[in-house]
């Protein structure tokens, strides 16, 4: 996953250096993704955009609305990952819409998560690597949050503003 980083950061020069800094533990792990691995893990998460909307969820400890997104499970990659996990938390199936290199995410992000005793986990980073994905029809979740379509437009949170950016780069260049 070292070198997804890299090339990401040659995309992206203005996010490297603090990436890099962020990220460097990670440099020569085979296995980026176990829950335990500290000081913090590489987790997935899905940016579903359709008509102007992108789809978020309520985060049922956070209390806020993000992006689908969660761990990588075992012998599974981050973009599979992304699509499960959309999958499971809204009932969207999702495929990536091809209008750039698919094993790279739109968005890397590095943030701390709390303590969580009740899971008996200590504070901890989610290096988060965030794919654009197109739906493909709706089902049923199996791990249901609460959902909405928000207009690209209200997307202002820091990160989701940043992947508008993105998302809104790469169709300016279709």
């Amino acid at each position: 996953m070292w070198e997804v980083i890299l090339r990401y950061c040659s995309l992206y020069p203005n996010e490297s250096e603090s990436l890099l800094e962020k990220t460097a533990f990670l440099e020569n792990l085979q296995h980026p993704f176990p829950r335990d691995l500290l000081p913090g893990h590489i987790t997935a998460s899905g940016i579903v955009i359709q008509d102007q909307a992108m789809l978020l969820i309520k985060h049922r400890y956070i209390g806020e609305w993000f992006q689908p997104g969660g761990h990588v499970d075992a012998a599974e990659e981050p973009l599979d990952a992304a699509i499960r996990e959309v999958a499971e938390e809204t009932g969207w199936q999702t495929t990536p819409p091809g209008l750039y290199d698919q094993t790279l995410p739109i968005d890397i992000d590095v943030h701390l998560i709390p303590a969580n005793p009740k899971k008996n986990e200590p504070q901890h980073l989610h290096i988060d690597f965030a794919y654009l994905l197109d739906p493909i029809h709706h089902g049923i979740a199996t791990d249901p949050e609460a959902v909405m379509w928000a207009k690209l437009t209200d997307c202002d949170a820091p990160r989701l503003a940043r992947c508008v950016k993105k998302y809104m780069a790469l169709i300016s260049a279709q």
